[in-house]
């Protein structure tokens, strides 16, 4: 297995359309969580506190996800920043966890939406003199998709993921699946782009007899997909660090056998913190 032919290109580089698009995107949500926010502030100055609340707890949730493509685009951190010395069944590895925001906001925006849903389906009924309230049965419909959600996450079947590189191979937590290959079934590892806007995908393949362990930690809220055939596939959104720079430290690992004993150790910090990245 080959990298791909142009491994330095990071994410939305000369895709303007890409970037027109996000910016397009987030300027729509802006729009309507400022709006939702003065029809808000309008209808409390004529006495309707009720319609603050919802337009308040609406407008915030729209401004959530404004945000959320924007901390999951842009990188903040340095690789050897994110690395941590974990055990993974008794193995000591390093991880290279998801970026915390992109999840902090994701629970935040689903709680809004939650909340809103949840007290209109009880204040409707009270609100309304006669007839039978649909309107609420919608809202208590919608608000306990948005709770169960939120249970999953309590739960810990949806949780910040991470990669974890051990002695015994690579194992992939995502938001909502787990897959693992040991190191004796990879067969090599690339980094391509996917998609119009270019985004940059890790791809360390597995032979096809490998052992590849994965499944979905969750039925209802599969936020990602796994893949049809053993492999790992890493996407770069979820992450706070430099995509070139992660593949290439991914890659020094599965190229290179004789170095595995540093993983989870502090060699294998110290090495993303002082290797030459540059493509």
């Amino acid at each position: 297995m080959q990298s791909s032919e142009n491994p330095n290109r990071h994410e939305g580089s000369g895709n303007t359309r890409a970037d027109t698009r996000l910016w397009a995107t987030v300027a729509g949500s802006t729009a309507i969580a400022v709006i939702s926010a003065i029809l808000g502030i309008m209808a409390a100055r004529e006495g309707n506190l009720t319609a603050l609340r919802y337009c308040l707890l609406f407008a915030l949730a729209v401004a959530l996800m404004a945000v959320f493509p924007i901390v999951g685009r842009y990188r903040r951190i340095e690789l050897s920043a994110a690395i941590r010395r974990v055990e993974v069944d008794g193995v000591p590895g390093a991880e290279i966890r998801y970026a915390l925001w992109p999840f902090v906001i994701l629970i935040a925006m689903m709680t809004c939406f939650a909340v809103f849903c949840v007290m209109a389906a009880i204040e409707i009924p009270i609100h309304q003199d006669r007839g039978f309230p649909g309107a609420a049965v919608i809202a208590g419909a919608m608000g306990m998709v948005f709770v169960s959600f939120l249970i999953t996450v309590a739960a810990g079947r949806i949780r910040r993921g991470r990669i974890t590189l051990s002695g015994r191979g690579i194992t992939h937590r995502g938001w909502s699946f787990e897959s693992r290959l040991d190191w004796p079934d990879i067969a090599g590892v690339m980094m391509t782009f996917i998609g119009y806007e270019s985004l940059p995908v890790v791809i360390v393949g597995g032979y096809a007899n490998a052992h590849w362990i994965r499944r979905d930690t969750t039925r209802i809220w599969r936020m990602e997909r796994l893949p049809n055939i053993p492999m790992i596939q890493i996407d770069f959104r979820p992450f706070d660090v430099d995509p070139y720079q992660l593949f290439r430290y991914v890659q020094t690992y599965v190229d290179n056998p004789e170095l595995r004993y540093e993983l989870g150790t502090e060699a294998a910090i110290d090495r993303a913190r002082t290797a030459d990245w540059r493509p």
